[in-house]
C-alpha cells in the first residue's frame, strides 16, 4: 500500500516516528533541539502522539484478551456439552445395540433340528438394516427370512422391529410365503412410504421334500448335488409399491445346501477398484458345498475379507443344509 492509499492517521504516525527516529539517532540534533523552542514543541507534540496511539493500542489489547478469554470460556463450554452430548448418544446407541441384537434370533434355539445353520450378520455402524428371522408354522413348518432395509443407523433399526412384529403377526395367519409377504407390505406400505424406506426380502417356507419361497432383492442359492439353482428375483420390495409377490418352489432335500444373503458384500472394492460379485460368492459355495456349513460360511468370509480395502454395508449372509 502506498502513501496514497494508506489512511490520513497511519501516515502522520509514521511521520512522527520517523522525526523522533532521527532525533534519537543523531546526538547532534539533540543540541538544535535544545536550542529551538519551537523544534522542541513539535517534538514533544510527536511523542505525545505515539504514546496516545501506544495507550490506546493497549486499551484495544486488553479488550481483544477478554474477548479472548470469553470465547475460550464459551468454546470450552460447547466442547464440554459436545462431550456430554457425545457421551449421552454413545450410551444410547450401545443400547440400541443390545436391544437389535436381542431380536435377532439365536438359530440353535430357534431353528429345528433337522437343519444346520451357521450365520455371519454385521452391521457397519452400532446398528443398522440388516436382519434376519425364523419362524415355525402351528402345522410344524420352518421358515426363515432374510432384510435389507434401506439406509443405516438407528432409522433403519427402528424399522427392523417394526418390520420383526409385522411378520411374527402375518406367520401366525397365514401358511403360504408369498400371502405373508404380501400380508407385510399392504401392512407396511403407508408407514413405509413415509419415512421413505423400503426393505428387500428373502421368506423361505420348508416344506418336507421342497422350499417355496419369495424373493425381492435378495439373494438365494440352493446347491442340490452339486449343482446350483439360483433364486428368481423378480418380486418387488416391501414398501416400493402395492403389488403381489411372485412365489417360486425348489426341491430342498437331505444334503442339499442353501445360501441366503444380502447384497453388502458385493459393494465393497478391492484394491483396484473391482467389485466383489455374486458370481465370487456363489462360487466359493458351490465348491465348499460338501463340507459342513460352518466351513462354507468361513471360506466365504475368507475370501471376502482378503479382498476388500474396507466394508461399505451392513452384511448377513446364512448357509442351512437339511440334515434330514
Amino acid at each position: 500500500m502506498n502513501t496514497a492509499t494508506r489512511p490520513r492517521a497511519d501516515v502522520q504516525r509514521q511521520t512522527n516516528l520517523d522525526a523522533i527516529r532521527t532525533i534519537v539517532k543523531d546526538r547532534s540534533a539533540w543540541g538544535d533541539l535544545l536550542r529551538e523552542e519551537r523544534r522542541f514543541i513539535e517534538f514533544m507534540e510527536r511523542c505525545g502522539a505515539l504514546l496516545d496511539y501506544v495507550d490506546k493500542l493497549k486499551a484495544d489489547f486488553d479488550d481483544l484478551s477478554l474477548v479472548h478469554e470469553a470465547i475460550l470460556e464459551h468454546a470450552t463450554s460447547i466442547e464440554n456439552e459436545m462431550e456430554r452430548y457425545n457421551r449421552e448418544i454413545g450410551e444410547d446407541l450401545a443400547v440400541a445395540q443390545r436391544v437389535q441384537r436381542a431380536l435377532l434370533p439365536d438359530a440353535g434355539h430357534s431353528f429345528h433340528s433337522s437343519f444346520e445353520v451357521a450365520i455371519h450378520h454385521r452391521q457397519l455402524a452400532e446398528v443398522g438394516g440388516d436382519y434376519y428371522d425364523f419362524f415355525s408354522f402351528p402345522d410344524g413348518r420352518y421358515a426363515v427370512g432374510v432384510y435389507d432395509i434401506s439406509g443405516h443407523g438407528v432409522s433403519s433399526a427402528l424399522i427392523m422391529a417394526f418390520l420383526k412384529s409385522q411378520f411374527a403377526h402375518a406367520t401366525k395367519e397365514l401358511r403360504d410365503p408369498g400371502a405373508i409377504v404380501d400380508w407385510v407390505n399392504r401392512s407396511a406400505y403407508s408407514f413405509l412410504r413415509e419415512v421413505r424406506r423400503y426393505s428387500t426380502v428373502n421368506f423361505v417356507v420348508f416344506t418336507q421334500s421342497f422350499l417355496r419361497y419369495v424373493s425381492g432383492g435378495g439373494y438365494g442359492l440352493l446347491v442340490r448335488r452339486g449343482a446350483p439353482r439360483y433364486f428368481n428375483r423378480v418380486s418387488n420390495f416391501i414398501g416400493l409399491r402395492q403389488k403381489p409377490f411372485q412365489e417360486f418352489e425348489l426341491p430342498f432335500e437331505a444334503q442339499d445346501v442353501l445360501a441366503l444373503y444380502t447384497d453388502g458384500m458385493f459393494e465393497a472394492q478391492g484394491p483396484s477398484g473391482e467389485s466383489y460379485s455374486v458370481q465370487r460368492l456363489n462360487d466359493i459355495v458351490v465348491k465348499h458345498c460338501e463340507e459342513p456349513v460352518q466351513t462354507i460360511l468361513d471360506r466365504c468370509i475368507e475370501d471376502y475379507t482378503r479382498f476388500r480395502v474396507a466394508d461399505t454395508d451392513d452384511i448377513t449372509l446364512i448357509i442351512l443344509r437339511r440334515c434330514a
